[in-house]
């Protein structure tokens, strides 16, 4: 299962007087990510670099950059700790600002990479859930048996809506499913059809 970021993360260290900071966010467009990464990188106009790495897989869009750090030794770095985590659909910005002491290239992926494994940590990563959405109809006599199968299958029920009949929209997990389609009628519900939000 796919993880996603559920907040912003942010983390700061100091590495032979070199500051690294990391911000990350979840995004769903590659047009997010790079106003993210433009808006971190004019925040901090004045570093020596602003390293980024961001991937949407169902985009099939994978970007990293070293900003000017040698090759392979921090946008890569930055990418491998969101991948190895299993984590998706994220931007990442890491600034440092050099303190004049070379780290070589070594000491550089070990910073980049504790500066994004921190970011992300803090954003507290979990587990994407997809949820299905049905418009359900029954009767007015049916009406208490129908609640209280769906509250006891722990499906959620926002709002009824009471005309004719009974209508409302319920939202489920994706793995209640087949459960819910098969025992619909047994929970007394009348009617049900896929609802997409507009």
């Amino acid at each position: 299962m796919p993880l996603i970021l559920p907040k912003a993360g942010i983390f700061e260290f100091e590495e032979k007087k070199s500051k690294f900071i990391g911000h990350c966010i979840l995004v769903q467009q590659e047009e997010e990510a790079k106003e993210f990464i433009k808006e971190v990188s004019s925040i901090h106009s004045n570093a020596n670099h602003n390293v980024y790495a961001y991937s949407i897989p169902r985009s099939n869009i994978i970007r990293f950059n070293d900003n000017g750090e040698p090759g392979g030794t921090a946008g890569m770095p930055v990418l491998n700790v969101f991948q190895k985590a299993g984590v998706i659909d994220f931007v990442c910005v890491v600034t440092r600002y050099f303190g004049g002491t070379l780290l070589g290239a070594g000491g550089l992926v070990r910073a980049y990479t504790k500066t994004a494994k921190g970011a992300m940590e803090a954003a507290e990563p979990e587990e994407q859930v997809f949820y299905k959405t049905y418009l359900v109809t029954c009767t007015y006599s049916n009406l208490d048996k129908v609640k209280y199968n769906l509250e006891k299958a722990d499906i959620e029920v926002p709002d009824w809506v009471y005309t004719e009949q009974c209508q409302a929209i319920v939202r489920m997990r994706e793995e209640q499913n087949n459960s819910f389609l098969t025992s619909a009628f047994e929970y007394g519900i009348s009617n049900v059809e896929d609802y997409e939000f507009m």
